[in-house]
C-alpha cells in the first residue's frame, strides 16, 4: 500500500506498519523538524518526505491507501485551559489533515483508510474532530503495552474489534542500573514522584511504581515522567528507557542528540498501539 504520514516525526508509523506485517510500497511523510528528518532517514532511507502540510495536494501524489497522523495537541490539551482548542495556534493544523482526508476521499472515495492521534483533551475539541470525521475515537492507553501511562484519543475507520491486551510491563524490570551517571541532576527537586532504587535524602517523595508517567518532550519538567531515583540521587530517564517506553527499537534514535532523542520520543507514538489498530487493515 501507499501511505501519506502527516506530522510524520520520526515516523513511527512505518515501525507501525512493519511490526503488523504491512507491507508499504511508498510511505510519504510530511515533516517539518530537522531531527524528526534526520532520524526518519537513519532508519528508513527510502521514505519520501514532501515538507510542509499545508502545501501538501492530494493530486500532486500517487494513490494513497493509509493516512495516518497526530496532529499537534498544545491548544487542545488540559494542560493549557485559556487555549482555543482545535481552533489555536497549534491545533488548527487538524485541519490540514481534514483537507486531506477530505481531497483523497474526493480521488479515491471512502476506501482510504486512516487513522488520527490526539490526547484526551478539551471535550468540546474532541467532539468537534469526531463530528468532521465521522467516527468516535477509541481510548487506549500505553500501559497495556508499555510502562508508560500514556492515554490517547485514536480516530479511525479501520475495524479495530478490541484494545491491546494488558502485558503488565513493570518499569522497574527494564530501569537502567549501568553508566547512568551522566543522566543525574543537579537539583533536588521538590514535591516530586519518582521512580528507582534509592533516597539518601537527596530524592524526596520517591515511590517504587511500575508505570512510569507520560512522556514528554522535555525530561526536567518535575511532575511528569523525567525523574527517577537511583543510588542516592536523582536522574532523567535515559533514552533507552525513553525508546523501550514507546516501543521504539533500541538505538532508533542514535543518530540524534540526547535532547533531540527526548524530543522525539515525547513527541511520538507508542508503536505497538498503532501496530495493533494496523493489524486490523484488510489487505
Amino acid at each position: 500500500m501507499n501511505v501519506l504520514s502527516l506530522f510524520d516525526g520520526m515516523s513511527c508509523g512505518m515501525i507501525a506498519l512493519e511490526r503488523a506485517g504491512i507491507s508499504v510500497d511508498k510511505y510519504y511523510a510530511s515533516e517539518i523538524k530537522k531531527s524528526a528528518i534526520s532520524c526518519s532517514n537513519y532508519n528508513y532511507p527510502d521514505i519520501i518526505h514532501i515538507g510542509n502540510v499545508s502545501l501538501v495536494k492530494a493530486k500532486n501524489l500517487p494513490r494513497i491507501d493509509l493516512l495516518i497522523g497526530g496532529s499537534p495537541c498544545q491548544d487542545i490539551s488540559h494542560l493549557r485551559p485559556g487555549s482555543k482548542g482545535v481552533y489555536g495556534e497549534k491545533s488548527k493544523l487538524f485541519f490540514e489533515y481534514l483537507r486531506l482526508l477530505r481531497e483523497l476521499q474526493e480521488l479515491y472515495g471512502d476506501d482510504i483508510k486512516f487513522l488520527l492521534e490526539n490526547v484526551n483533551g478539551k471535550k468540546e475539541s474532541v467532539d468537534i474532530i469526531s463530528s468532521l470525521l465521522g467516527v468516535q475515537p477509541i481510548k487506549i492507553n500505553s500501559n497495556l503495552v508499555s510502562y508508560q501511562n500514556r492515554e490517547r484519543l485514536y480516530w479511525t475507520n479501520i475495524d479495530v474489534k478490541s484494545l491491546p491486551k494488558d502485558r503488565n510491563i513493570n518499569f522497574q524490570d527494564f530501569k537502567e542500573i549501568r553508566e547512568v551517571g551522566s543522566y543525574a541532576v543537579n537539583k533536588t527537586p521538590s514535591r516530586i514522584t519518582m521512580w528507582g532504587d534509592g533516597l539518601n535524602g537527596k530524592c524526596p517523595n520517591v515511590t517504587y511504581r511500575k508505570k512510569i508517567n507520560c512522556l514528554t518532550r522535555k525530561q526536567d519538567r518535575w511532575n511528569n515522567s523525567g525523574l527517577i531515583a537511583y543510588s542516592g540521587f536523582c536522574r532523567y530517564l535515559t533514552v533507552k528507557e525513553c525508546e523501550l517506553a514507546q516501543n521504539v527499537p533500541i538505538g532508533y534514535t542514535d543518530c540524534v542528540s540526547r535532547n533531540q532523542a527526548w524530543d522525539l520520543l515525547g513527541d511520538g507514538w507508542t508503536v505497538d498501539v498503532i501496530a495493533h489498530i494496523f493489524s486490523y487493515i484488510d489487505i
